[in-house]
Order: C-alpha cells, then structure tokens, then sequence
C-alpha cells in the first residue's frame, strides 16, 4: 500500500542525496526502512556498493529476503550463511562488517554507505562495542546512516558521531505513522469482565490512582477473558508477551483448547507441506510439528528462542501472512524482526534479566509496544498492560509517559578488540583510539580505566606470544572470544576429538547449562584448568580485574551428540530444548570451519560435517 512520504523520512533523504552521514531516531514501524532504500538506491546508483548491518542473524535473513524481492542484487554474510558475497548491496551483522574492517577487507574500498540498523544496539553490554569500533574505524570517505529506536539523548550521541565522522545531520522524529493507544487493564473479584483502569485515550490521563478499597479487588485477568477482550475490541492478530518460555508454551496450549478448529485449513496445510515434507518421521515428531500444527489450525502459535530455527521462522511466515490471530511469545520476537500486530498484551511488569527479577524498563516497554499497529493497515494500534497492585502508582504513570531512556555506551576492551587495535595501529595509536570511544565521551573527567585496561591486556597478550604467532593470533581476531585464550594455548599440544570439542564449547555463547563434566575427561579437563591458571596469573600481574574464565558446559552435551548421532537422545538425557541445541551446533560448525582454516586441524572439519544434520541446517530462508 503506498502512502505518502512522512517529513522526517523526505528530510533523512535528501541529506543522504546531498552525501551526508545521517543518524535518524524515530518509532519502531515509522518506515526507517524506506529511507535505507533510497540510500541504497543512490549509491548503487553512482557506482558504489552498499553494506547494511543488523544486530542479529534473523533480522539479516530477513533484510537478505526483503531485498532479494525488489530486485537488487543482494548478498549475505552472517558468519553460517555465505552468499553472493560481492554483490553490489551486502546485509551482515555487525560483526562480519567489524573483522572486515581490521582485516582490511578488499570490498571496503568499494563501498559508499553503511547502514547501522538498530544502532542504539550500542548499549547492549555483550555486543555494544562493535558498534562503537564501526564508527570509529570505518574509513572516513564511507558515509553512515544510523537507524534507532528514539532515544533520550540523542543530542549527546550526534556530538560524539560527528567528532568521528564530519558532518552528521540529526533527523529525528516522536510520531508513531500509526497512533498507539495504551491501556491498563484488569479484573475484580466478583467480576472476571476486563475493565480499563488507565488509558492514553483520555487526553486529561486523570489520577484513578488512589487509596481507595476497590483497588484492592483488582485481581489479573483470565486468559478465557483476555481472548474474549482481544476478540470483542478486534484486535487481531495480537502478541501476548510472557517473559518465560514454558508460560509462553502453556498459555498456546491453553489458548488453542479454549478456541475450536478452523473449518478450512487447506492453504495452511499446502505450505506446512511445503517446508517440512521432506522431514523423516523421527525428524517430524523432534519438531513437534503433530501438536503445533494442531494449535496453527486454530490460528494459534507461540514464538521463543528455544524453538528450532525452521519452526521459528515458519511461525513469523504464519503470522505476517494472517494465518495466526494469536501468537504467544516471549520478548525475543520484538528483537528487530518485522512483525507488526494490531495489539499486544503484556501478561506481567516483572521479568528476570538473567541475574534478578526486576521491572521492565521503559525502553524495553517501547520495544514491546512498537509491534503494536501496522503502516497502511491500522488506523490505531492497542497495547495492554495488566495492572499488578505490588507495584506503586506512580511507576505506572511513569511507564505511560513512553519518554526513552538515555543511550549509554558499554565499551570494553575485548581481547580480540585490543589485539585488532595493536594489529592495525600498533600499540601507541591504538590507545589515542580507545579514547575515541563513546564510553570515553560520556566518561571525560579523568576516567583512565580503559587505557590502563588496554594497556594491561596488551602485556597479557605478548606474554603469551600473541604478536609472535599469527596462528594464535588470527583466531582471536576473526572470533572476538576471550575465553578462547585459555584453548588456543593449548591447540598446538592436543588433538583428539575431545579436545576439539572442549575447546569449541569453551567459546559458545549461547545459553549455558550447569552439566558436569565425566569423570573419565577429568584429565583433559585439568589441562584447560591448569592453563587457565597460567592466564589468569599473567592478568593479577598486570592487575586486570575480571579474569578469563573457563565454562564447557556444552562438553557433554556434544560429545554425546558426536557419539550416538541422534539430537533427540542427546536434547532428551540433557534437559535442554532443541532450539538451544541447534544454536550452539551453528555455532560450533561455524568456528569449527575457521579453526579448521587456521591450524589446518581435520577434527574440526569432521566436526563442522558432524553440525551439518538436515534439522540443524534446516531453513525456509
């Protein structure tokens, strides 16, 4: 549907045909997109070649296929997908786009534009760096277009992209293309019937918040009663966001034994054909495929990043396509990935982050709410919160007000990264561009951690021999995994099939599970112990504070999956989901492959053949 261009996208475009860097905020679903296109047009057009960059690999493969459809010649890196690699418009994730600037990739002299899509990724304490050591280290003639989410301090973060890059034009935007409408709802003790408490439909936002006895009847309302809600306000299709993956799971099941079955199904069952026809009974009964094509047939699904990738992706298929009027899904869905709704439900206002349970932010309720409405479809979208009486008032006005938080820099000095900069700048350079960090912008009263960091790592890496032995070196480079300083030593000692595999997981960054280690590699296990010792003594000698530190917990689980062959005996002894298990098997074949590359080990291909299983590689992409 075509509709008429916003100002914020017609100014945001003409910068970028005037040749200017450009960093755009603006609302999830405004069409930040579009503007890419139009810089992607500009400069295939003038001969130049166009990377554009997203945080993680479902949101490439998405780019990739969104591309591919309008014509333009398109490649894809990700690092387990390889394809057309020199064409003129390459979609990667950021990381890709980092090592091809330190390993001083040819294609970079080609280039005229990068896009940076959720670049306000810069904030996440994991990956966040990347971003940062692109803007900084990008050759300056290579123009960017930084796409965000808004942000609190957009102002601070144009100043610090302009001290990098010259001229940057902010162009930012508040509106949503589609209006939102929020509302707090819930149920009373003699009433199951939702009822509105607070909404942004009420332009006065009245206080209701007082200390008054029927709020203390206020109790969560049923899922029978939410469906009933969503069903009476048509409101589908709807996301109802749980932060737990079993709630996700039970509610769908629940969900889709309250709602009777579809009476035509034909066209569903034509593509479920489709994708997984070609699929063993055992591979088809591992997929669960029997159960969730009976709730898909009542137009019910659940989404999670413990779901295989093929069923994942064949879910968002489901839902952007209108087979799916309710999708249960933890947050993980509004990471990036293009599937607008026209109303979300948040079942709670707790999550647990992984350390402690806490309340959501209001950048992570913007993020939810953002899938809330679609361009050229809705007129409005509604986004539900149920009201929790443990928590204050006034965190609720608060959360109403959808003000951004501020973007803080989480810059570290990786190994991988510390190594790059000696590489590239040697070592005195390489710290005047530690200081070119954002982390150093916001930090500018005499915080000298990092260039005392920097410095430290730099004494690790040559007391390990790192600027001697380029084997050594080039792993760390092309994978940014510190904890593999403990393995790489011993890569030249060892070579067996355990060892491969001990080091492999010593390097997966996927969720960890507490399983311990046989008694009968109590020997090998020692060796990477007594290594790790030696690393972290170098690191107390020059006063580094967090040491490297060993986990192999998915030893066991590979070594059994190497040895029986068989994924669902191997998911099913450890207690793990297959999605878990297919993550780190991709991830294991793609650092298999480059080990592989490097020390010219045949372990590591036997291993890599070994991660190749049709259900692990399986993808409708």
């Amino acid at each position: 549907m075509k509709f008429e261009l916003d100002n914020f996208q017609k100014q945001a475009i003409k910068s970028l045909l005037d040749g200017l860097n450009v960093l755009v905020t603006a609302p999830t679903g405004s069409g930040k997109t579009l503007i890419a296109e139009k810089g992607i047009e500009k400069y295939i057009e003038d001969g130049k070649k166009v990377i554009y960059t997203t945080p993680i690999k479902a949101l490439s493969n998405q780019k990739f296929n969104d591309f591919q459809n309008e014509g333009i010649d398109t490649g894809l890196l990700t690092g387990d997908r390889n394809e057309n690699p020199n064409a003129n418009l390459i979609i990667a994730t950021t990381e890709i786009l980092r090592n091809m600037i330190f390993s001083e990739d040819e294609r970079i002299s080609e280039i005229g534009l990068v896009i940076l899509d959720e670049v306000h990724y810069l904030a996440d304490k994991e990956r966040g760096a990347t971003w940062e050591e692109i803007i900084i280290h990008l050759p300056k003639k290579i123009k960017i277009l930084g796409l965000s989410a808004t942000i609190g301090n957009e102002n601070e973060f144009l100043s610090w992209i302009v001290s990098q890059r010259g001229p940057t034009d902010l162009i930012k935007s508040n509106i949503r293309p589609v209006p939102l409408e929020i509302s707090l709802v819930t149920a009373t003790q003699n009433d199951d019937q939702i009822t509105t408490i607070k909404s942004t439909k009420d332009k006065k936002n009245k206080r209701i918040f007082q200390f008054d006895k029927k709020y203390r009847k206020f109790k969560k309302p049923t899922l029978s009663n939410q469906l009933e809600f969503i069903s009476l306000k048509n409101s589908t299709p709807s996301i109802f966001f749980f932060f737990s993956r079993d709630k996700v799971e039970s509610k769908a099941r629940h969900a889709s034994n309250l709602i009777g079955k579809k009476t035509d199904n034909h066209d569903l069952k034509v593509l479920f054909d489709s994708v997984f026809g070609d699929l063993t009974s055992e591979e088809f009964n591992l997929l669960n495929l029997d159960e969730l094509f009976w709730m898909w047939s009542r137009r019910i699904g659940f989404h999670h990043a413990g779901l295989a990738p093929i069923v994942k992706e064949f879910v968002e298929h489901l839902f952007i396509n209108r087979y799916i009027d309710i999708l249960f899904a933890t947050e993980t869905l509004s990471l990036g990935i293009n599937m607008p709704a026209k109303s979300i439900m948040i079942d709670s206002s707790f999550k647990y982050d992984g350390i402690r349970t806490r309340l959501i932010s209001k950048s992570e309720f913007l993020q939810l709410t953002g899938r809330a409405g679609r361009r050229g479809i809705d007129n409005k979208g509604f986004a539900f919160i149920n009201y929790d009486r443990r928590i204050e008032n006034n965190w609720f006005n608060d959360l109403f007000n959808l003000k951004p938080n501020k973007l803080i820099s989480s810059y570290s000095n990786s190994y991988g990264s510390v190594l790059n900069l000696k590489n590239k700048y040697g070592e005195h350079e390489g710290l005047e561009m530690i200081k070119k960090s954002f982390y150093s912008y916001q930090n500018k009263i005499n915080d000298q951690s990092l260039e005392k960091n920097f410095r430290a790592k730099i004494s690790v890496l040559n007391d390990l021999g790192y600027f001697t032995e380029s084997k050594k070196n080039k792993l760390l480079t092309e994978t940014y995994r510190d904890s593999f300083l403990i393995g790489i030593e011993l890569l030249d000692k060892l070579d067996d099939i355990d060892f491969c595999l001990m080091f492999l997981s010593s390097g997966i960054s996927n969720q960890k599970y507490e399983i311990p280690i046989h008694e009968k590699q109590s020997k090998l296990l020692s060796k990477f112990l007594i290594t790790q010792e030696t690393v972290n003594i170098l690191e107390s000698k020059h006063n580094i504070k967090n040491k490297t530190k060993l986990d192999v917990s998915w030893f066991s689980i590979f070594s059994e999956y190497i040895k029986s062959n068989n994924i669902e005996y191997t998911i099913t002894k450890f207690n793990i989901t297959l999605g878990d298990f297919i993550k780190a098997s991709r991830e294991a074949a793609e650092i298999s492959q480059k080990v592989s590359l490097i020390y010219g080990n045949e372990n590591f291909d036997f291993i890599s053949d070994k991660f190749s299983n049709n259900i692990i590689q399986k993808s409708m992409l």
